[in-house]
């Protein structure tokens, strides 16, 4: 019997050839046949996963998102097994609470992941979440802000004077510096590098690219800063006394907590509340600035009080300031990407999506939406004052439209303090300083980048002492 022998070449081509095949069949079938063939989006989305990568390295994901739900509508296919929705009742579908009748909505793998140590934002399961929760939910109670609002006063009252603490009990001294703590410098400087796991676990071959797509100083720069993590989680543990904190409850919990997951946490609770609430707060004063009838309206409220009396509860009083911060949120949400949930075979908004399938919406899209906002590109706080509607939500509950903190079991915990924390160094900035464009802004919110954490452009603003809170300045 003669033997017959494939040389390399043939072996090669042969090989070649039933990989160009199965990528044809690949695409046919995601085009044609694929569960979510009948829904809209670019055809590049449909068959692959590079689109929805593309998109995210270029820093403009949130508004490349939007081209294509106004080209495409409210849903769009963003990747072969993925939909993006821009409607309030997709939210409420997706990210409520579920029911008896409800099944739900569970965290996405292939986003939320952190190896084998996890934590309150990456927790996969439910249950296990709900007793994370719970553990740090008496560290954001009433009683236990009261017992914090003496800290943010301090800080803000020197911000005030030099024109975080909270989490782990110390000072980053970013105030009494003048300059952002090297560790949020860390964290702000790699923020895109974070994205890029999930990149590798929706399409493995991306590997490859990694040394193209991440410098070897974001590398450096995220190896630092958990290191520094180490540190500061270390020097909170060696304090056995002292004033409780956020971190006191994990701590003293039942069975303890590894370092390796306090590290974790503490690393997840930075990006959560130092970015959000300084994008938030940036982003009100850019509007005050270029919206003067906005900031005087704002004065004129803040000023009736005394500045010794912008406590808590005096801050809470002031109606036009709260519509300030929701429409500053609204109109540039600190987290503008949709947060991916797996489908298990439910509705979302008339729309039956089969289970596995990966779904999201985006505030950044809701926000934005002339079918929920009226003139959604205006800053326009009045449409947050239910007796001063010149401008409302075309939504009977304007609170609920806007989701700047998500909703349902995985909202935000943090929400009243990142609040009290806006409205106490709003205030007191307003209440002290007459405050103007130092140079033009232009469009500010459409200049920036979006790498997990908004890379927000400068935003140079004159901060003037008013005569009468010269003498209050000198005596802090």
């Amino acid at each position: 019997m003669l033997g017959v022998g494939l040389s390399p070449l043939a072996i090669g081509l042969a090989t070649a050839v039933t990989g160009l095949l199965y990528w044809i069949g690949w695409c046919i079938y995601s085009l044609w046949f694929h569960p979510l063939a009948k829904y809209p989006g670019p055809k590049l989305a449909a068959i692959s996963e590079i689109w929805f990568v593309w998109s995210w390295t270029t820093g403009r994901y949130p508004y490349i998102l939007e081209d294509a739900h106004r080209k495409y509508g409210d849903v769009v296919r963003i990747a072969p097994n993925e939909l993006s929705f821009g409607t309030v009742q997709a939210h409420r579908d997706i990210y409520s609470t579920p029911s008896k009748s409800k099944k739900p909505f569970l965290k996405c793998g292939t986003f939320y992941n952190n190896g084998d140590v996890t934590n309150i934002f990456y927790e996969l399961d439910p249950t296990e979440h709900g007793r994370m929760r719970k553990t740090l939910a008496s560290g954001f109670t009433g009683s236990a802000m009261k017992n914090h609002e003496h800290i943010m006063h301090q800080y803000v009252d020197m911000f005030v004077r030099k024109v975080g603490e909270l989490t782990f009990g110390e000072s980053f001294n970013a105030v009494s510096t003048g300059k952002t703590h090297f560790w949020i410098s860390l964290l702000t400087d790699s923020a895109h590098a974070a994205i890029l796991p999930s990149f590798v676990r929706r399409a493995p071959s991306l590997i490859l690219l990694i040394p193209f797509m991440l410098s070897i100083g974001a590398i450096r720069n995220l190896k630092k800063h958990y290191e520094h993590t180490q540190a500061v989680v270390q020097r909170r543990l060696d304090r056995v006394s002292g004033e409780r904190d956020i971190f006191t409850p994990v701590i003293e919990q039942e069975g303890g907590i590894s370092d390796a997951k306090l590290v974790s946490l503490a690393q997840a609770m930075v990006i959560a509340g130092a970015d959000t609430v300084t994008t938030a707060m940036t982003t009100a004063l850019y509007f005050l600035v270029t919206r003067p009838e906005c900031l005087a309206r704002l004065q004129e409220e803040v000023r009736a009080l005394e500045y010794d009396k912008l406590d808590g509860t005096g801050v809470g009083r002031f109606r036009y300031l709260g519509a300030v911060i929701e429409e500053s949120m609204r109109c540039f949400p600190p987290i503008s990407f949709g947060l991916p949930r797996v489908s298990p075979g439910e509705m979302v908004d008339g729309h039956f999506i089969p289970a596995g399938v990966r779904v999201s919406v985006a505030h950044w899209i809701i926000n934005r939406s002339p079918r929920v906002w009226d003139r959604p590109l205006e800053f326009r706080p009045e449409r947050w004052l239910k007796d001063d509607s010149e401008l409302s939500s075309t939504q009977s509950n304007t609170g609920a439209v806007a989701f700047p903190f998500s909703s349902g079991p995985r909202s935000c915990l943090g929400i009243a303090q990142a609040n009290l924390e806006m409205r106490i160094t709003l205030s007191k900035l307003i209440h002290t300083f007459d405050i103007r464009a130092a140079r033009d802004p232009g469009d500010w919110v459409a200049k920036a980048q979006m790498h997990m954490m908004w890379r927000k452009g400068p935003l140079m603003i004159d901060f003037r002492p008013r005569v009468e809170e010269e003498k209050l300045i000198d005596d802090k």
